[in-house]
């Protein structure tokens, strides 16, 4: 009796043979065209990463940051002192009076016009690309 040797398909072979039966080829070209739609909004929509961050408390720029340079600073909000820590092109806030800590959970921010805010303790942070003294709102209510 000779041995017979069982070839299996890699499985990527199988899962290509079950997408070509499950669909036409005007399904596979219609989903080429959205995953490159995708990608190229992505990349058309994408900011450029910003140079400096403005921190705000009580709707007044009180300091300006570079990013790039590594620096953990506190300015005191309504609940308590808030530390906003910059380095290696991003920044993010620290509070620790806040209750639910939504500035904190916003985590690193980078590009931009990002901007994170503790509203609590009324501490907002902005990414600028460029040094400024005004910043780009149409209104701020209060």
């Amino acid at each position: 009796m000779a041995d017979r040797q069982v070839k299996i398909a890699p499985p990527w072979r199988v899962a290509m043979a079950l997408l070509k039966r499950a669909t036409t080829p005007a399904d596979r070209w219609l989903a080429l065209f959205l995953a490159l739609a995708i990608v190229a909004l992505g990349w058309l929509t994408k900011q450029p990463a910003g140079a400096t961050v403005t921190v705000f408390v009580n709707n007044r720029a009180v300091k300006t940051l570079n990013l790039f340079q590594k620096q953990s600073i506190q300015v005191d909000g309504r609940l308590g002192p808030v530390t906003i820590e910059t380095g290696d092109g991003h920044a993010r806030l620290l509070e620790y009076q806040s209750p639910r800590l939504i500035g904190t959970r916003t985590g690193w921010i980078q590009s931009a016009g990002a901007i994170a805010a503790c509203v609590p303790c009324r501490v907002v942070i902005q990414i600028n690309t460029a040094p400024t003294t005004t910043p780009e709102y149409d209104a701020i209510a209060q």
